[in-house]
């Protein structure tokens, strides 16, 4: 198995995702769907980490397009840490170490009122810590962060754009939502380095941290409380137009981390930059307790064969197996051959509508479609079969995928599930299972995505529908 395999694998299963999950809406005709779905599968792939961290399968909203795709990422599961603990605070005013960078300004614009400092040791010295931050601030249902060596961040909510692969060389960047480049297309923001780009976001791995120091207390530097840290510095400085830059080093041993933050200069600005910090945690320390995965990866039961009574069953493409009573099929589109949709009647999640702001930005679409795109759109429990040829085996288990189990079917030899049950506010919401089929003796390749009820039914649901997967000629 190589990273090519594993990426053709999961592009394969992200287009057929798009497919199966687009939605009623129809885009401004000015918008490439095909373009933006290729744009999807790229953005994505360069979220992958190839280490204990997997990709899994994830609605990924395109702005204006009305279609989905798939991606997330997930880390082992670990004992919390304190997500305020400040053992080493100090009252009284002492004198660090000077500063490696320059000195930032102080009283930031549109910072929390002043209040009396909390002093912390950090990194040989002592700094105030950073008032008004509070941990696990995110937009939408929960947590999907990137990691970067033992780091993990969230970008800022609002469709921010990655800057070549945010995985490479140990460097990271992305441009927010209002910078021209970021929706451009060519040249693509995925091809372009950071190094050649004033990013918004930009991080950066580093090992040459032995002399690393902490400015003085009254320099106007701030710091943070991260669980494994040694040293944590925060300096904001000088306002440049609109924006006001900051620099963010974290150091953890040997390793460590130089951010540059480019928020706005406005209170606005100034909250991203606290959430952002307040998103901040190692994998080496631990989950933190306020973290709220969107996603996590179940372990499936053992797999029972056989059809229950009352369940129907259907075959597509060589490929036997049942749905609950009363569900409803479509042929749809597939990638390679003509799939299938079957579609339950219980309702798994309720996705909003497009907000007015970026209806209008579709400044070619119609009345109707706007108000077609602003319709919140509600899914239900489902079963898809995407359309595969005939041949060798396409797919190679993604090794570096808690998600990826392998199970036994009938005439295939190979069958890989990928779980993940999706979360809403910290709660279980519902299931949804890639799977890669291949039937023995040169036989189909099909992906199929699966959704259930993230209840005990839906966990008991998903097994029955496992169990009645059968590839027998």
């Amino acid at each position: 198995m190589n990273v090519h395999d594993i990426h053709a694998k999961q592009d394969a299963a992200m287009l057929a995702g798009l497919r199966a999950a687009g939605s009623t809406i129809d885009p401004p005709r000015s918008l490439d769907g095909a373009a933006m779905a290729t744009r999807a599968v790229r953005a994505v792939r360069r979220r992958r980490i190839v280490v204990a961290a997997t990709a899994g399968v994830a609605a990924l909203a395109l702005t204006g397009a009305g279609i989905g795709a798939a991606g997330a990422i997930y880390a082992d599961r670990q004992e919390p840490l304190p997500g305020t603990d400040r053992t080493s605070v100090e009252s009284a005013p002492a004198s660090g170490s000077p500063s490696a960078t320059p000195s930032p300004s102080a009283s930031p614009s549109g910072a929390p009122e002043d209040a009396p400092a909390v002093l912390m040791k950090t990194g040989g010295g002592t700094l105030p810590v950073m008032p008004g931050v509070e941990r696990g601030v995110v937009d939408g249902p929960g947590h999907a962060p990137y990691i970067l060596g033992g780091l993990w961040y969230e970008v800022p909510p609002g469709g921010w754009s990655a800057v070549g692969d945010v995985n490479a060389g140990g460097v990271a960047g992305f441009l927010d939502p209002d910078d021209p480049r970021a929706m451009s297309v060519e040249p693509s923001t995925l091809d372009m380095s950071i190094d050649d780009v004033d990013a918004a976001l930009e991080l950066r791995n580093v090992t040459d941290v032995a002399d690393w120091t902490v400015p003085s207390r009254d320099s106007g530097a701030m710091t943070l409380d991260i669980e494994g840290a040694d040293l944590v510095v925060i300096e904001q400085h000088e306002r440049e137009g609109k924006v006001r830059p900051a620099t963010i080093r974290i150091r953890s041993g040997a390793e460590g981390w130089v951010i540059e933050t480019r928020f706005r200069a406005n209170a606005q600005g100034e909250a991203m930059l606290r959430n952002f910090v307040g998103n901040l945690w190692l994998k080496d320390a631990g989950e933190p307790d306020w973290y709220k995965p969107q996603f996590e990866t179940p372990v499936l039961d053992p797999v029972e064969p056989g059809v229950p009574a009352g369940w129907t069953k259907t075959e597509h493409n060589d490929l036997k197996f049942a749905v609950p009573k009363g569900w409803s099929s479509e042929p749809t589109d597939g990638q390679f051959s003509p799939g299938v949709e079957w579609t339950g009647r219980t309702v798994t999640h309720v996705t909003p509508g497009i907000d007015a702001a970026t209806l209008e930005l579709w400044t070619d679409a119609s009345e109707k479609e706007k108000a077609r795109a602003a319709r919140e759109t509600t899914s239900y429990e489902r079963v898809y079969v995407q359309g595969g040829k005939p041949g060798g085996n396409w797919w190679s288990q993604t090794m570096s995928a808690p998600t990826s189990q392998l199970i036994k079917v009938p005439g295939a030899d190979y069958a890989e599930v990928q779980p993940v049950l999706n979360n809403v506010d910290g709660e279980p919401d519902y299931y949804t299972a890639s799977i890669y089929l291949h039937q023995a003796d040169q036989g189909e390749n099909l992906f199929l995505v699966v959704d259930f009820d993230g209840g005990e039914q839906g966990w008991k649901d998903l097994h029955t529908f496992l169990g009645s997967l059968d590839f027998r000629r």
